[in-house]
């Protein structure tokens, strides 16, 4: 299976003579709507009048990836299992640090929330879950450190 995207700057981000404010538009086809992606802040990337993003980080892609990849592993591995469940919240926060003299992201958090009903075992919950984590292709490719905690409600 192979995947592609393309990561293109628009003629006005070209004429830019700061190269820390030019963005670039991602795009994977014409049917899904590009995202555009920046510099964060706190490498003088361009910031809004509450002094945050107005797009888009590669760091808030990663955290997208990774919480997206769980969440679609999550998906087949609960319909494989014929395991019905509410709801699936995931967060993601990560730490990007120097570690032996290389900038990376360091850590990753993901905080899955699983809402089911009172009569689904919280055992089985927990296992599917667990499945879900060791399977995710994404957290298995990647260096960082990636925690998950589980958390379950009923509803």
């Amino acid at each position: 299976m192979n995947f592609k995207i393309a990561f293109k700057q628009t003629g006005a981000d070209k004429k830019s003579t700061n190269n820390f404010h030019r963005t670039n538009t991602m795009s994977v086809s014409e049917e899904i709507l590009p995202i555009t992606v920046q510099l964060p802040i706190a490498y003088n990337g361009p910031a809004n009048s509450q002094n945050r993003e107005m797009h888009y980080t590669p760091e808030d892609l990663y955290l997208g990836a990774l919480a997206g990849c769980f969440f679609t592993t999550f998906s087949v591995v609960s319909k494989n299992s014929n395991f019905a469940y509410e709801a699936l919240d995931i967060q993601a926060t990560g730490i990007m640090e120097e570690v032996e003299g290389v900038k990376m992201m360091s850590q990753v958090t993901l905080t899955v929330t699983l809402s089911i009903s009172p009569e689904i075992s919280d055992k089985l919950a927990f296992k599917i879950l667990q499945i879900a984590e060791q399977r995710c292709p994404l957290a298995n490719s990647v260096k960082t450190k990636i925690e998950t905690k589980f958390i379950l409600t009923h509803s």
